[in-house]
């Protein structure tokens, strides 16, 4: 089982070498030759990263959402006409959070999906939708995951969420973030009990505030730098992370074997 990162950039990411940070995780189930592929959000330009490791929307058995940010889901479309029109009607499981449906339906994909040469359309007409209740979790090919909401973008008015992932595979487990603010406190159990942690990191002079900066990370005790990798980044220079006590930065196309 192993974990390629497609991209690791930022949302605003503009480098002829990298892209958005979306994730594919590849397992070869007991007994099958062809690996099952999960893809880890689909944003805006997931046709070129996926292509680039030699991917097609059919490849994949599902994708799971996290949020509905477009870095994270901008692909579905794409996605869904492709797998309709070119691919023979390929099916792929969609999983994300129940609350996520109706707004990723109604806000981000009904414009582009709605009406079709089979009349009108809803998600489940592209997708086979998994609907997640966060604390049941959900498992995948030998994978059990636990889907833990994370604060992302926090205002006055409302706070955004994103469903970080704890995934249990074979011989490893793993704490892959997503989007989320610096939250040590809440992030310090999975921190601890992760084999390897895959941290969204903000460089640059700007702290946003909706994701962890690295000036915020290097604060972190030794032993969980120490298992963590950083992702999610700007275009920036990036500072030797390896020397302030991190695993270091993911580069596109790394992969991570999970056992």
């Amino acid at each position: 089982m192993k974990l390629t990162f497609a991209g690791t950039g930022s949302a605003f990411c503009m480098a002829a070498d990298n892209f958005q940070s979306n994730m594919v995780l590849e397992t070869i189930p007991s007994g099958d030759e062809l690996p099952q592929r999960l893809l880890i959000d689909c944003g805006s330009d997931a046709r070129h990263s996926l292509r680039k490791l030699g991917l097609m929307p059919n490849d994949f058995d599902a994708v799971y959402v996290s949020h509905l940010h477009s870095d994270h889901i901008g692909g579905l479309e794409w996605m869904a006409l492709a797998n309709y029109f070119v691919f023979d009607g390929h099916r792929v499981e969609l999983i994300t959070a129940e609350e996520l449906i109706e707004p990723l339906w109604e806000h981000s994909l009904r414009g582009g999906l709605e009406t079709s040469d089979h009349g009108n359309s809803k998600l489940s007409s592209y997708f086979d939708v998994t609907a997640l209740k966060p604390q049941d979790g959900f498992s995948w090919n030998g994978v059990s995951f636990d889907v833990i909401p994370v604060p992302h973008v926090v205002t006055e008015e409302k706070t955004m969420l994103s469903y970080a992932l704890f995934g249990h595979a074979k011989d490893k487990s793993f704490f892959l973030t997503t989007d989320a603010i610096f939250n040590p406190e809440a992030h310090m159990p999975y921190y601890r009990k992760a084999d390897i942690i895959f941290q969204d990191c903000e460089l640059g002079p700007r702290h946003s505030g909706v994701h962890a900066h690295y000036d915020q990370l290097v604060t972190l005790p030794d032993e969980i730098k120490a298992k963590m990798w950083l992702y999610h980044y700007q275009a920036y220079d990036k500072p030797d992370a390896k020397a302030d006590g991190f695993c270091g930065f993911i580069n596109p196309e790394q992969s991570f074997d999970l056992g």
